[in-house]
C-alpha cells in the first residue's frame, strides 16, 4: 500500500439524513410547479356580453377556369368583458341549426371562465359553449 488513508464511512444516521433531505429537495424541485396543474379549476365568474353574432367567411372550395368557386363558412364571434379586458372568441357551428342561446344579448351578463385559449360560457340550462379566444385587449374598467 502506498499510505493513502481512506475516510472513514459516516454512520447510518447520517446517510439516511443526507438522503432525506435530497429526496425533500428532489420533491419540491420536481413536483412543486406541476402541483398547480392539479389545483381546482377556477371556478364561473360573472362576463357581461359586448357582441355575440353569427358571422360567415369565406373559403375557397375549388378553381373553374382561373375563377375560385367560394363558400360561406358560418361561425359565432362572442365578445365578453372581464376585469377591463375584452376577450374576442369564436366557435363553429355544430349543424346548420344550432344558434347562440336567445339571452346571449349586448350588455347581459353570463357565467363563464376563460382558459389559457379557449373561453367558456355557460348556456342557460347548465351547458358550456367553448370558444376559441382570438383577441384580448384591455379597455378600461366600468
Amino acid at each position: 500500500m502506498l499510505g493513502f488513508a481512506r475516510s472513514p464511512k459516516p454512520p447510518w444516521y447520517t446517510v439516511l439524513r443526507r438522503m432525506r433531505c435530497r429526496v425533500l429537495v428532489a420533491l419540491v424541485l420536481f413536483l412543486g410547479p406541476g402541483a398547480g396543474s392539479f389545483a381546482v379549476e377556477s371556478g364561473y365568474f360573472a362576463l357581461t356580453i359586448v357582441r355575440a353574432e353569427l358571422k360567415t367567411r369565406d373559403r375557397v372550395v375549388y378553381w373553374v377556369v382561373n375563377t375560385p368557386i367560394y363558400h360561406e363558412d358560418p361561425y359565432f364571434e362572442v365578445a365578453v368583458r372581464a376585469a377591463g379586458t375584452v376577450v374576442v372568441g369564436e366557435r363553429e357551428p355544430r349543424n346548420a341549426h344550432e344558434t347562440l342561446p336567445e339571452g346571449w344579448k349586448p350588455g347581459a351578463v353570463v357565467q363563464g371562465r376563460v382558459d389559457r385559449h379557449h373561453l367558456f360560457l355557460r348556456r342557460p340550462n347548465g351547458t358550456e359553449m367553448r370558444f376559441i379566444i382570438t383577441r384580448r385587449a384591455k379597455t378600461s374598467p366600468e
